[in-house]
């Protein structure tokens, strides 16, 4: 990110403002879905043709097997191979918020009933669990460096 990328941000922000927008950063940005497989090569065209209605949507734009509809109306599907152990849960949620909601969202999930799990990434990425041992991801990404 440059700093003509933060100028071109903020003055969006002004004329947002200026026709009475305001942002909402505490809304998910993206949602991602990921699957543990045993093998992700056999079974991501399968998955590509499911959610984006075509096997060549495998590896779109990415240097994997993951699945990304051009269109965006699907979440990202990416593969977390097993590495030759039985793949254990097989789909997790990340979501990917600003960082000054993301302790917020995580202070919710666990005021349902969810648990941390592992937090030694963050603020970066934050397992929760749900009551039956579900997980999702709370993901920030990281802060452009202040220009100067």
């Amino acid at each position: 990110m440059t700093q003509q990328d933060v100028d071109l941000a903020h003055r969006i922000a002004e004329i947002a403002a200026a026709q009475g927008l305001t942002a909402d950063p505490g809304a998910a940005c993206v949602v991602e879905l990921g699957l543990d497989a045993n093998d992700s090569a056999t079974i991501a065209p399968v998955w590509a043709a499911l959610l984006a209605g075509e096997a060549e949507a495998q590896g779109r734009g990415t240097p994997s097997d993951e699945v990304r509809d051009a269109t965006g109306r699907v979440p990202n599907l990416w593969f977390g191979d097993a590495d030759g152990a039985e793949a254990r849960q097989r789909f997790h949620v990340e979501v990917y918020l600003a960082a000054d909601v993301a302790a917020q969202r995580i202070a919710a999930a666990l005021a349902a009933g969810g648990t941390v799990v592992d937090d030694s990434d963050a603020p970066g990425l934050t397992v929760i669990a749900d009551q039956e041992g579900n997980r999702g991801v709370v993901c920030v990404a990281a802060s452009p460096a202040p220009a100067g």
